[in-house]
């Protein structure tokens, strides 16, 4: 099976607060439904989010306007192109396929989907699965 999951997530720097969204398609919609999630989540803390250059992460005139309105509780940072080495979630990328996808079959997204929540909910329960490779980025 090659189905890419549609995820977008967030670690934090300081906590290793891990957050995900499975999303049926990557676009600036979805992206734009995923920040207002976080700023909800993060409820009083305002979030500094960290993002490359991915086509998704372009959000549509009402998200940009939604944006501005909110900067007092979300700002978004863009990574200079082709700087992967430069982002905090890679490594924990790396981890995720390390410990759910390389090397493994799933006969259907579902059991994949599901697998990949199990590490997840592993990553909430023991942030030091991850916080090792985030704390560069500090």
């Amino acid at each position: 099976m090659r189905n890419t999951a549609h995820l977008f997530a967030t670690v934090g720097l300081h906590d290793a607060d891990f957050s995900y969204w499975f999303a049926n398609v990557f676009n600036g919609k979805t992206f734009w439904a995923f920040l207002r999630r976080l700023v909800t989540k993060y409820r009083g803390r305002k979030v500094f989010l960290i993002i490359d250059n991915a086509p998704h992460h372009n959000l549509p005139p009402e998200g940009k306007e939604w944006l501005a309105e909110n900067r007092h509780r979300i700002e978004l940072y863009r990574l200079p192109s082709y700087s992967p080495e430069l982002n905090p979630m890679e490594p924990v990328w790396k981890v995720t396929r390390k410990m759910t996808t390389h090397n493994r079959f799933y006969a259907t997204t579902s059991e994949r989907d599901s697998a990949l929540r199990r590490t997840f909910a592993a990553f909430r329960r023991k942030p030091a699965l991850i916080s090792a490779h985030v704390e560069r980025f500090q």
